[in-house]
């Protein structure tokens, strides 16, 4: 008989390999076809379930499952998700069994989902606030909505939010959403809770008919980043270590 733990290898890979095409389409099109989740889930939910009866943890892999399609639902319901980034949590929550830790407590943290977006937020805040503040060195003195801000306000702006040419919206719009409100004062910056679904060109056509901007003038906007791509890396740490980043401080402690 084969080994669970030989089963929970090749789920391993092919679950990985499921997200990293995934990623792929993210990164190309920011669309992911429903079928890559269909066929992962076909292949690897089976084998995640065989292996947690195999390996004695069903009741782990229970609470994970329902723990991720919790999280996912009221994440997609919110806007705090894309959709593609719900399925590929509700996904992983499926088909990747929680491992038993040394402690109930770790084992808590550990969950799979919970551990995947833990490492996937952290991985993708050391890739996404750097690339604003890039951004903005290049293109905040000449954003009007970013230099009417100053102090503490500026530093939160500048590392959240990113100033790119109107020109770069029109080319890639589901890229970004309008950062910046048009008042009796000119531009100010505006940070919106959960993701903005509305077209940026809109807001831009208006301003450029009123003479407000011209097709180079920078712009304040939100990057949409390719979140599925963080998942994928935190799904990679957690494969190879079966922690999170909190597991690793608070076994340290």
């Amino acid at each position: 008989m084969i080994s669970p733990y030989a089963l929970l290898t090749v789920d391993y890979l092919i679950v990985l390999a499921t997200q990293v095409v995934a990623s792929v389409q993210d990164l190309r099109t920011r669309e992911i076809s429903d079928w890559t989740w269909i066929v992962g889930s076909i292949i690897c939910v089976p084998l995640g379930l065989y292996a947690a009866i195999r390996l004695g943890i069903l009741t782990l892999y229970v609470i994970g499952v329902i723990a991720g399609s919790i999280f996912a639902l009221a994440a997609y319901w919110l806007r705090a998700m894309g959709g593609a980034d719900s399925k590929s949590i509700a996904f992983i929550s499926a088909s990747i069994p929680t491992l038993p830790m040394a402690s109930p407590a770790l084992t808590v943290i550990s969950i799979t989902p919970l551990s995947v977006l833990i490492n996937s937020l952290i991985i993708a805040l050391v890739i996404y606030i750097p690339y604003n503040v890039i951004q903005n060195i290049r293109y905040g003195s000449i954003c009007e909505a970013l230099s009417r801000v100053n102090g503490l306000g500026r530093i939160v702006y500048i590392t959240s939010l990113m100033c790119v040419p109107a020109y770069r919206i029109f080319r890639n719009p589901n890229n970004y959403a309008i950062a910046q409100v048009l008042t009796s004062d000119g531009f100010q910056p505006v940070i919106k809770l959960g993701l903005d679904v509305d077209d940026p060109r809109e807001l831009l056509i208006k301003w450029l008919s009123q003479g407000r901007i011209d097709i180079d003038t920078p712009v304040l906007t939100s990057y949409h980043i390719p979140f599925i791509i963080p998942i994928t890396l935190g799904l990679l740490m957690y494969v190879l270590t079966h922690v999170n980043f909190l597991t690793l401080v608070m076994s340290s402690l």
